[in-house]
């Protein structure tokens, strides 16, 4: 494909923002979950705030079968303390908030330990495009799935969804 063929194709243009419209979808989401951890703090709760290097959409046919979901790349400086923050058996509810804009997916995943009164907020963003097999997947499977790992794949934690409509772009 040609330069000019490239900058014809919609996937290629929606990619470069032209109208700052993710720009300001993502900088809005960012003030979302720094005032929702505000309001937490507030509250007397303990709150990690994440902002996903990369967040991708996996299905079924992507390697493990049993392993799809949104999966979120915690950048090193908050690995750790995501590693040492997340336990499995005790952050049991979450919330999501977001809006589909422009062919993606703004969301802030908190997760919560309710007893603890702890939280942790993800900041990602994912491209509808790319998302089917994910979508399919959490409809056959009545289940969807986050994932927290380390740019070179160390996961650091999961979090199973079995209602995941407020992941979803409304249908």
């Amino acid at each position: 494909m040609n330069d000019d063929a490239r900058a014809r194709d919609p996937r290629t243009e929606r990619r470069r923002d032209p109208t700052g419209a993710q720009t300001e979808a993502w900088k809005q989401t960012l003030e979302d979950m720094d005032a929702l951890a505000r309001q937490r703090r507030d509250d007397g709760w303990d709150v990690l705030t994440v902002r996903a290097a990369q967040t991708d959409t996996v299905s079924r046919d992507t390697g493990d079968p049993d392993r799809f979901g949104l999966v979120h790349v915690v950048p090193d400086n908050d690995a750790d303390e995501f590693a040492e923050t997340y336990d499995e058996e005790a952050f049991t509810e979450y919330l999501a908030y977001g809006a589909s804009i422009g062919g993606y997916v703004y969301l802030v995943t908190e997760l919560i330990d309710p007893s603890a009164e702890r939280s942790i907020l993800i900041a990602g963003r994912y491209d509808l495009a790319l998302a089917r097999g994910m979508i399919t997947a959490a409809r056959d499977e009545g289940v969807l799935y986050t994932h927290c790992k380390t740019i070179d794949g160390t996961t650091l934690g999961s979090f199973e969804h079995e209602e995941y409509e407020p992941l979803l772009p409304d249908s």
